[in-house]
Protein backbone atom coordinates (compact mmCIF):
# COMPACT_ATOMS: atom_id res chain seq x y z
CA UNK A 1 0.00 0.00 0.00
CA UNK A 2 0.99 3.57 -0.50
CA UNK A 3 0.89 6.82 1.97
CA UNK A 4 2.13 9.87 1.42
CA UNK A 5 2.57 13.40 2.75
CA UNK A 6 3.62 17.00 0.66
CA UNK A 7 5.37 19.12 3.11
CA UNK A 8 5.64 21.59 -0.30
CA UNK A 9 3.65 24.87 -0.88
CA UNK A 10 2.09 23.22 -4.31
CA UNK A 11 -1.07 21.13 -4.45
CA UNK A 12 0.15 17.41 -6.20
CA UNK A 13 -2.49 16.78 -8.83
CA UNK A 14 -1.38 12.97 -8.92
CA UNK A 15 1.98 11.30 -8.25
CA UNK A 16 2.57 7.61 -9.39
CA UNK A 17 5.25 5.00 -8.18
CA UNK A 18 5.83 2.86 -10.86
CA UNK A 19 2.47 3.47 -12.50
CA UNK A 20 0.82 2.64 -9.13
CA UNK A 21 -1.39 5.91 -8.97
CA UNK A 22 -0.73 6.89 -5.24
CA UNK A 23 -3.68 9.89 -4.72
CA UNK A 24 -3.75 13.59 -4.82
CA UNK A 25 -2.06 15.79 -1.88
CA UNK A 26 -2.94 19.51 -0.83
CA UNK A 27 0.00 21.79 -0.33
CA UNK A 28 1.28 20.90 3.28
CA UNK A 29 -0.90 17.93 3.64
CA UNK A 30 -1.19 14.52 3.68
CA UNK A 31 -2.50 12.17 1.78
CA UNK A 32 -4.63 8.92 2.18
CA UNK A 33 -3.61 5.15 1.58
CA UNK A 34 -4.11 3.18 -1.93
CA UNK A 35 -3.96 -0.28 -1.84
CA UNK A 36 -2.89 -2.73 -3.47
CA UNK A 37 0.10 -3.55 -5.74
CA UNK A 38 3.24 -5.33 -5.89
CA UNK A 39 6.04 -2.56 -5.44
CA UNK A 40 9.60 -4.13 -5.90
CA UNK A 41 12.79 -4.08 -7.56
CA UNK A 42 15.68 -2.32 -6.95
CA UNK A 43 14.30 0.99 -8.24
CA UNK A 44 11.28 2.73 -8.09
CA UNK A 45 10.06 5.29 -10.68
CA UNK A 46 8.45 8.39 -8.74
CA UNK A 47 6.56 10.63 -11.11
CA UNK A 48 4.27 13.49 -10.04
CA UNK A 49 2.10 16.56 -11.27
CA UNK A 50 2.88 19.82 -9.50
CA UNK A 51 -0.79 21.90 -9.09
CA UNK A 52 -1.46 25.07 -8.27
CA UNK A 53 -3.17 26.87 -5.26
CA UNK A 54 -6.04 29.54 -6.28
CA UNK A 55 -3.42 32.32 -5.24
CA UNK A 56 -0.67 30.44 -7.66
CA UNK A 57 -2.51 29.92 -10.68
CA UNK A 58 -3.66 34.00 -10.53
CA UNK A 59 -0.01 34.80 -10.12
CA UNK A 60 0.38 32.73 -13.06
CA UNK A 61 2.24 29.51 -11.41
CA UNK A 62 2.46 26.97 -14.24
CA UNK A 63 1.55 23.35 -14.10
CA UNK A 64 4.73 21.02 -13.42
CA UNK A 65 5.43 17.40 -14.32
CA UNK A 66 8.17 15.69 -13.00
CA UNK A 67 9.89 12.19 -12.46
CA UNK A 68 12.46 10.87 -10.94
CA UNK A 69 14.19 7.13 -10.10
CA UNK A 70 14.86 5.83 -6.65
CA UNK A 71 16.28 3.25 -5.27
CA UNK A 72 13.44 1.31 -3.10
CA UNK A 73 14.40 1.12 0.49
CA UNK A 74 14.85 -2.43 1.94
CA UNK A 75 11.38 -4.08 3.22
CA UNK A 76 11.07 -6.02 5.98
CA UNK A 77 8.85 -9.17 7.27
CA UNK A 78 5.77 -7.22 7.90
CA UNK A 79 6.48 -3.69 6.20
CA UNK A 80 3.00 -3.51 3.97
CA UNK A 81 2.80 -0.07 3.80
CA UNK A 82 5.30 2.31 1.12
CA UNK A 83 5.50 5.73 2.67
CA UNK A 84 6.46 8.61 0.07
CA UNK A 85 7.21 12.41 1.40
CA UNK A 86 7.48 15.17 -1.44
CA UNK A 87 9.86 18.20 0.00
CA UNK A 88 10.82 21.33 -1.22
CA UNK A 89 13.22 21.17 -3.82
CA UNK A 90 11.17 18.10 -5.60
CA UNK A 91 12.80 16.02 -2.94
CA UNK A 92 11.06 12.84 -2.80
CA UNK A 93 11.79 10.45 0.09
CA UNK A 94 10.71 6.91 0.30
CA UNK A 95 10.64 4.14 3.30
CA UNK A 96 8.51 1.07 4.50
CA UNK A 97 6.69 0.72 7.78
CA UNK A 98 4.03 -2.04 8.93
CA UNK A 99 1.47 0.34 9.33
CA UNK A 100 0.77 3.98 8.80
CA UNK A 101 2.77 5.99 11.36
CA UNK A 102 5.34 7.60 8.98
CA UNK A 103 8.74 6.75 10.08
CA UNK A 104 9.76 9.68 7.48
CA UNK A 105 8.42 12.07 10.39
CA UNK A 106 11.00 11.99 13.17
CA UNK A 107 13.44 12.55 10.68
CA UNK A 108 11.10 15.66 9.12
CA UNK A 109 11.32 16.75 13.36
CA UNK A 110 15.32 16.39 13.31
CA UNK A 111 15.91 18.47 10.62
CA UNK A 112 13.57 21.28 11.55
CA UNK A 113 15.10 21.71 14.84
CA UNK A 114 18.82 22.29 13.23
Amino acid sequence: MLTSANYTDRPILSFWVNDFWGGNLAAMGGGGTVCCQRIEGETVRVSWILSRTGEQLRQGVKKEDHEVTLPLPRRERGDDFLHVRFLPGNIVELKWAPDLISPLESSLVKESRH
